[in-house]
């Protein structure tokens, strides 16, 4: 029987390989193809998932290894999702998003963290996912709102109307609310207090008005054109907050 640790390497791998397939396959039309191999895709990831957390007794979401897969994860399942209501182009480049963010844990140094006390709480598992479930339809309403530009450029009268970006947004605008009220619970519980001036904490902050002020341009007819490039900028405060809180500041976020 293979070690952990080699299972964990292999199933990574595999995930990575079958991904970077999953987004030929899609370039090249071949739909059903895609459908099996993002499906091996999950099934690897799945065994990714449960290594570590039998390895830790815990849930699988406290280093940064596992806080990428589980966003790349998130991604091609929220894609798959509205795949019938996107182009496919856009579905392969949601797929390709999906593959940076899993491969980009090439560049960290894979080691186990166990759960300290603070993490031992109900509240932090149901916290993370929920916050990187956030990310990934805010990252398809970006990139939803890029392959709209020329569009949005052109003054198309049809961009009036965006069923599909304001349901993501409010899908994620959900999620990310029920993430900071589970976020704040935790923090009491381990810290004594819902808020902190942490750069983390005040940049969620930051993303929650900024997606819930979005949600309020469909009723503003005079701002509501400006909502394609607002959902663009907004995969920008996505990657400060998930990435330049946790990498450059002093944020006990770390994740």
């Amino acid at each position: 029987m293979p070690a952990p640790e080699t299972t964990i390497f292999v199933a990574f791998l595999l995930a990575v390989a079958l991904l970077a397939l999953g987004v030929v396959l899609s370039l090249a039309g071949r739909h059903r193809a895609t459908d099996v191999t993002l499906a091996l895709f999950l099934l690897a990831s799945t065994v990714f998932f449960l290594t570590r957390a039998w390895i830790k007794n815990f849930f699988p979401f406290t280093d940064k290894v596992e806080s990428f897969m589980t966003l790349a994860v998130l991604i091609v399942l929220c894609a798959r999702y509205y795949r019938s209501r996107i182009a496919n182009r856009e579905f392969a480049t949601l797929l390709l998003l999906a593959l940076v963010t899993a491969a980009t844990i090439f560049v960290f140094h894979d080691q186990i963290r166990y759960p300290t006390a603070y993490l031992l709480t109900l509240w932090y598992p149901l916290h993370v996912p929920l916050s990187f479930a956030a990310y990934a339809f805010w990252l398809i309403a970006g990139v939803n709102a890029l392959f709209s530009l020329n569009a949005w450029r052109g003054r198309d009268p049809s961009l009036q109307e965006r069923p599909l970006i304001t349901e993501l947004n409010r899908n994620g605008f959900l999620c990310f609310t029920v993430a900071m009220l589970f976020g704040g619970i935790w923090g009491y519980l381990a810290w004594g207090a819902y808020f902190m001036w942490d750069p983390k904490l005040v940049w969620s902050v930051i993303l929650w008005l900024y997606y819930g002020n979005l949600l309020h341009l469909d009723g503003l007819p005079a701002l509501r054109r400006w909502s394609i490039p607002l959902y663009i900028l907004g995969v920008v405060l996505i990657l400060i907050t998930f990435i330049g809180t946790g990498f450059f500041t002093r944020s006990i976020h770390k994740f």
